[in-house]
């Protein structure tokens, strides 16, 4: 089993444990107010159908009140997270455009320890970057083209160290 879905796996747990917790918090509160209106109609002398009536449009406020707030949090926090998905999703963009031109610029590079050093830190970035954020085409296929390069730059030198 890994960290992350342990993490995960707790956290569903806290929150279920928080929500069970939360709507009794709201049951005892709603049982505490009824029973509250219920003694204040009874000393008003509020006969039992009309006390019924006004208890069920309290009740009622209230839910629609609670509801509706929670639906107003549970937008604005989608809101919110739209956007950061988006910030993210740009930042991912820029990232992935800056390896492309790292990745192909090795072509230009003699060295080949220098080549392979920069191009084994544009694979680490990628995976990292694939493994957050998913894409479609992986920079693996630069990198393979820019290391073919490199190996055919590299093949007319070791001819004319031997000699053909």
């Amino acid at each position: 089993m890994n960290l992350d879905g342990l993490f995960r796996r707790e956290t569903r747990l806290r929150t279920a444990m928080m929500m069970a917790v939360l709507l009794l918090l709201v049951w005892c509160a709603g049982a505490l107010v009824h029973l509250a209106l219920t003694a204040t109609l009874i000393r008003l002398g509020v006969r039992m159908w009309p006390a019924i009536y006004i208890q069920s449009a309290v009740a009622g406020t209230i839910g629609a009140v609670l509801v509706g707030s929670v639906l107003a949090l549970v937008l604005y926090r989608r809101e919110v997270l739209r956007r950061q998905l988006g910030v993210v999703a740009e930042l991912n963009h820029q990232v992935r455009n800056a390896l492309e031109i790292i990745a192909g610029s090795t072509t230009r590079i003699a060295d080949r320890k220098t080549v392979a050093t920069i191009l084994e830190a544009v694979a680490r970035i990628d995976v990292t970057l694939r493994s957050l954020f998913p894409i479609t085409r992986p920079l693996k296929k630069r990198v393979a083209a820019a290391n073919a390069h490199i190996s055919a730059k590299s093949e007319p030198d070791s001819r004319a160290a031997s000699g053909f």
